[in-house]
């Protein structure tokens, strides 16, 4: 009788079995899928902590070339530059305009390259930074009460960016410029502002 339980063609040993393989694939699967979600939070991470250290070298950098706390607004990336716009504030009074540092983002290591004594021309509400090694960058303030639509530079339409400066807890007020990088130095007729 025991060996009948133990047999191969005992139907009670073939469930038992079946049980036994369906929990142990169960626990298997469910192992791979929670080891699968573990790394993908890991890889966000390693990401997120990049984009971190990148700020902080962007920081560090500036400071050493006399921009310390100067408050960045934006910065693209291209190629092998970082494009950093960040607030110029005038020596008389609480105003400001957006300025320009390019810095160079070789192998991770991030180099000067630039900054706003590098300008090259500056044409009404526009500031130029003709580059040998990169695009040449525009960067467009319209002044006044116009409301501005759209800015083109060489027929390429502009980035707007819009960032608000807060004076008090009850007033602030809101800059937008325009940034555009042409693979040509433009002059001032190649700058076209279109207001509404």
């Amino acid at each position: 009788m025991i060996e009948q339980l133990f047999s191969y063609t005992n139907p009670i040993k073939k469930v038992w079995s079946c049980l036994i393989m369906k929990k142990i694939l169960a626990t298997f699967f469910i192992l791979v899928i929670l080891v699968g979600c573990s790394n993908e939070g890991k890889q966000t991470d390693v990401k997120s902590a990049n984009i971190g250290s990148l700020e902080e070298q962007i920081t560090t950098v500036m400071a050493e070339h006399h921009l310390r706390d100067k408050e960045v607004i934006d910065y693209d990336l291209k190629d092998d530059f970082i494009y950093v716009i960040f607030k110029n504030k005038h020596e008389s009074g609480n105003t400001h305009h957006p300025d320009l540092v390019i810095l160079k983002n070789k192998e991770g290591k991030v180099k000067w390259a630039a900054g706003p004594e590098d300008r090259t021309v500056s044409v009404d509400s526009s500031m130029i930074f003709e580059r040998e090694d990169g695009p040449s960058v525009t960067l467009t303030m319209p002044t006044g009460n116009t409301t501005v639509k759209e800015v083109k530079v060489l027929g390429e339409s502009a980035k707007a960016v819009t960032y608000l400066e807060h004076f008090t807890d009850d007033f602030s007020r809101e800059y937008t410029y325009w940034i555009t990088y042409t693979t040509e130095k433009p002059t001032h007729e190649d700058i076209e502002v279109i207001t509404e």
